[in-house]
């Protein structure tokens, strides 16, 4: 898998299966034994998004997702943690399957009142292993202040990482990840 990814962070337990009826009408949608969707995208105009290739590199992929790293840190600054996860992802990259994979994270957690866990932190290229702590404060801080710039309620959710050690990841609300996607410097994270 080398495309992008998103999870849906929901309030009470759903299926993925409760999004084929909708996917269907514009994605050849398989379902897969264990609750979740494989589909292939024919009309990415059907969720607002004109000029893609058609059809998109595919398939994407929506199904649940453990909350286990998160779930050992904890859920700070959120008023209520999150149920169950859907993760959304591409098999391949590119910038169509960015912006497909990005819109229908919107819509999706639009009609499942989720929030959005990006994956990693939004705006960050680099990874924080092997550097020094002065390195790391820096490039957390232009991080920061990315996202603050940005309208909406974005969070910065630790999770455990392999190893014993901590990462981390931008979790936002509907707010937040519509000012992303029309943000200049807008991507998904893989």
């Amino acid at each position: 898998m080398g495309g992008p990814a998103v999870g849906l962070w929901l309030p009470g337990e759903r299926s993925a299966l409760e999004a084929a009826p909708w996917l269907e009408s514009f994605c050849e949608v398989r379902i897969e034994n264990d609750d979740s969707l494989e589909f292939y995208v024919r009309q990415p105009s059907a969720i607002g998004l004109y000029g893609l290739e058609r059809p998109l590199p595919g398939p994407f992929h929506l199904g649940p997702e453990s909350l286990e790293d998160y779930q050992e840190l904890g859920f700070p600054g959120l008023d209520r943690p999150p149920a169950a996860e859907l993760a959304l992802l591409a098999y391949s990259s590119g910038r169509d399957n960015h912006l497909f994979l990005g819109h229908l994270a919107q819509f999706l957690a639009e009609r499942f009142d989720a929030l959005v866990d990006f994956g990693g932190l939004l705006g960050y290229e680099f990874f924080l292993h092997g550097i020094s702590r002065e390195e790391e404060k820096g490039r957390l801080a232009e991080v920061r202040t990315l996202v603050s710039s940005l309208p909406g309620r974005v969070w910065e959710m630790p999770y455990a990482a392999y190893g014993g050690g901590c990462g981390y990841s931008h979790v936002g609300d509907l707010e937040f990840l519509a000012a992303w996607l029309g943000h200049p410097n807008f991507h998904m994270i893989k």
